[in-house]
């Protein structure tokens, strides 16, 4: 049997879930705001709900992650329910003001089905009114137990409105992508999933896709379930045309 040759580490895709008024947008928005360059982020004209963000490692070594930005939590049901599980890590994000609500607990229970390693963010601790102690003890009566507090789930104190814990958050993250050993082999013919599709007017349907495995060319084309389609408008998430695409990054592609 031929061995693989381009078994390559790979990035970790990562989704943010947890309840609605607790901050996981403007998370989100901070992170792509200060990782992802400028000139890149003022290039982005269309929304695409998938991006990748740049960011050095404890060592310095410069890494990137793909984010998923997902409606919510029903969302990413729907896709694990379908047999594919987008995401390789989630962060689980609870207010340190509002602590633990409904909601909270429903995505963990989705987290917790997906079977993808998690990340306690612990947000708005810039907050008068901040009790990460209160989110902590409560957290642990719903069964998710924290670093220290009985078990080994990571957890991070961030601001999404001032950044401070964020750079802590990402470092997390690719800790335990590094624990995850992440590969894949860039030869294969691409594999992944499908994010969301839409009918644009002008250009015909889109579908934005996370490469999962393999590479993804210009020219090739896409199966998915019963319908197929040639690769002929390819872009990258900030909307620039590209030949190809590598494992862990999303796309859009139209045709």
């Amino acid at each position: 049997m031929k061995e693989k040759v381009n078994i390559i580490s790979r990035p970790p895709v990562v989704v943010v879930m947890g309840h609605i008024d607790h901050g996981k947008s403007t998370l989100l928005d901070y992170i792509r705001k200060t990782n992802i360059v400028d000139t890149e982020a003022g290039g982005i004209t269309q929304h695409i709900s998938a991006y990748v963000v740049n960011h050095k490692d404890e060592q310095g070594i410069e890494k990137t992650i793909t984010f998923l930005d997902t409606p919510g939590h029903e969302a990413f049901s729907h896709m694990r329910e379908r047999g594919a599980v987008a995401a390789d890590i989630a962060i689980l994000v609870v207010s340190a003001e509002d602590s633990v609500k409904a909601q909270t607990v429903e995505a963990w229970n989705t987290i917790n089905e997906s079977g993808v390693p998690y990340v306690v963010a612990i947000n708005k601790i810039d907050k008068p009114n901040a009790n990460p102690e209160k989110v902590k003890l409560d957290l642990a009566e719903k069964g998710i137990y924290l670093e220290g507090y009985g078990g080994d789930v990571p957890f991070v104190l961030v601001s999404s409105k001032t950044g401070a814990g964020i750079n802590e958050l990402l470092d997390t993250i690719l800790l335990v992508a590094e624990m995850r050993e992440l590969t894949g082999d860039s030869s294969l013919p691409a594999s992944g999933v499908v994010i969301e599709s839409n009918l644009d007017q002008k250009r015909g349907i889109s579908a934005t896709l996370i490469i999962k495995n393999g590479t993804l060319k210009m020219g090739e084309t896409v199966v998915i379930d019963d319908s197929m389609a040639p690769v002929r408008i390819f872009e990258d998430f900030r909307g620039k045309s590209i030949k190809e695409a590598p494992i862990s990054s999303p796309v859009r592609i139209t045709g």
